[in-house]
């Protein structure tokens, strides 16, 4: 049996609408009946529903999700614990300097500074390419921690991430949330 590829392009491109999904504001149940079997079976207006609800997600939801820490005493490349991607889903740890296929390599710049470098393109689950440059960044210091804010900024695939404590000093060996769009 062949290889079912979808048609489109990946959700990261943000393209994504109803029709996309095969929902449409004509589509209708056959011979206007609803589903034949309610148990196994959906009606054309919950299969409506639920295009526009994929083509809603696909647009919000970030590329990527990662839980790392800073490493800065003694200096050392950022630990990456978590990685949920788009592409992939990453449950155990790596160091930032030594990335496993698919996944954004991050180094250690400074004191609360560390950058993450994503590649120019990804495949999906289906090995349709797209491209990927990061249009949004937002990171925040996981609870436990001490008070600290979390600043970003994208310069071409580079996501540079700085953490701050009250006083404005670099905050030393935080963990951090990152979400990328």
């Amino acid at each position: 049996m062949p290889l079912i590829v979808p048609t489109g392009v990946p959700a990261w491109l943000r393209t994504a609408s109803i029709a996309d999904y095969g929902g449409h504001t004509s589509k209708e149940n056959y011979l206007s009946r609803g589903a034949i079997d309610a148990l196994t079976d959906i009606g054309a207006e919950d299969y409506v529903r639920a295009t526009a609800d994929l083509a809603a997600v696909v647009r919000t939801n970030p590329f990527a999700v990662i839980y790392y820490e800073n490493n800065d005493v003694p200096p050392a490349a950022p630990t990456i614990w978590t990685a949920l991607m788009m592409t992939g889903t990453r449950l155990t740890s790596y160091a930032g300097d030594s990335a496993p296929a698919g996944f954004p390599s991050a180094a250690r710049v400074g004191p609360g500074e560390v950058t993450f470098t994503f590649a120019a393109s990804y495949l999906d689950d289906y090995g349709v390419s797209g491209a990927f440059a990061p249009s949004m960044a937002k990171g925040t210091v996981a609870s436990g921690s001490t008070l600290a804010f979390v600043t970003t900024e994208i310069a071409g695939a580079t996501v540079t991430v700085r953490c701050f404590d009250v006083a404005g000093a670099a905050a030393d060996d935080k963990y951090v949330t990152l979400l990328v769009w």
